[in-house]
């Protein structure tokens, strides 16, 4: 029986330091049935040099640079591939990575997109795992992204399907991409650890996302996922539930009480399963005398053991 193709996808742009690593990675696949398709996005250093070192790659560039969402749609209109999976330009996957999601694929036909858990080159953060099941990880989809882009496989049902990344959203596109098919699509992260992500410094983020504009993208799903709510929550407390989650920034005592009216009223719809892990990041948060006039929060922690609240972090 052949075995299916799959398309290993990476965009590059001013890899040229990174690229050949994540290439070899691929080529050393335990699974044999790939084809490995880079998209070069305007590069002005030599990540067109180090590409060419390598045979057997379909090369695609752009003459200019047109952004990562649209460098990942190239990809997927040119993968042949029965499945898709993703890698970025200064990452790396295990050996095993391909036959291992390709096999939980296969023998869990109803998820459509599958992650895995990622270790990275950061002395701060070594390791992150993330939700595993699908109603967990649309639950936690909500509140922030926990499919890790890098780490994904996937049915190649995109161009089929008409479902591309959002230009409008890049250096977000993947988060985007997940919100929008929440209810159309089944999600699974394997607790394995099988992508090395490369954690970018505090100071080239910031200025990627000043670049990119990020918070007002941010925004602009925030405000998506409000009107699908449909629940009565004033713009302040929008704002304060945004920078609780995003910003890790000490909450006034009003804050506080308004991030909690929020929770009761959110307890009731489809992502209530998260409340009790917010509930108790929050409480982690509170100076001590405040912890002690919301030691309340603390029942979430036994009200709801199968959180597996470590995986949430």
């Amino acid at each position: 029986m052949q075995q299916p193709l799959v398309s290993i996808l990476i965009p590059a742009f001013n890899a040229d330091r990174t690229i050949a690593s994540a290439i070899k990675s691929c080529t050393k696949q335990t699974y044999a049935n790939i084809e490995i398709i880079i998209v070069n996005d305007g590069s002005v250093d030599y990540t067109i040099d180090e590409i060419n070192k390598f045979g057997k790659i379909i090369f695609i560039n752009n003459a200019s640079n047109e952004g990562i969402a649209n460098s990942r749609n190239k990809l997927l209109k040119a993968a042949k591939g029965e499945y898709v999976a993703w890698l970025d330009a200064d990452d790396i996957m295990a050996s095993d990575r391909i036959e291992r999601q390709l096999n939980f694929l296969l023998k869990n036909p109803t998820i459509d997109i599958v992650g895995s858990w990622i270790t990275t080159d950061s002395k701060s953060i070594s390791f992150k795992k993330i939700p595993t099941g699908d109603k967990l990880i649309k639950a936690h989809l909500w509140f922030k992204n926990c499919l890790i882009q890098p780490s994904i496989m996937s049915k190649n049902f995109y161009v089929k399907e008409n479902i591309f990344y959002n230009s409008e959203y890049d250096y977000m596109e993947d988060y985007e991409l997940w919100y929008r098919l929440l209810k159309i699509k089944k999600f699974a992260n394997i607790p394995v650890f099988l992508t090395k992500y490369h954690m970018p410094s505090s100071s080239n983020i910031q200025q990627k996302l000043a670049n990119y504009h990020f918070e007002e993208k941010l925004n602009k799903l925030w405000q998506i996922k409000w009107n699908e709510l449909q629940t009565d929550i004033t713009d302040n407390q929008k704002r304060v539930l945004q920078t609780f989650l995003y910003k890790f920034e000490k909450l006034k005592w009003s804050e506080v009480k308004e991030v909690r009216k929020i929770f009761g009223l959110l307890k009731n719809n489809d992502n209530a399963l998260m409340i009790h892990y917010y509930r108790l990041l929050l409480f982690t948060r509170l100076p001590f005398m405040k912890k002690i006039a919301n030691f309340d929060l603390l029942v979430s922690v036994f009200w709801y053991p199968a959180m597996k609240i470590k995986y949430l972090v």
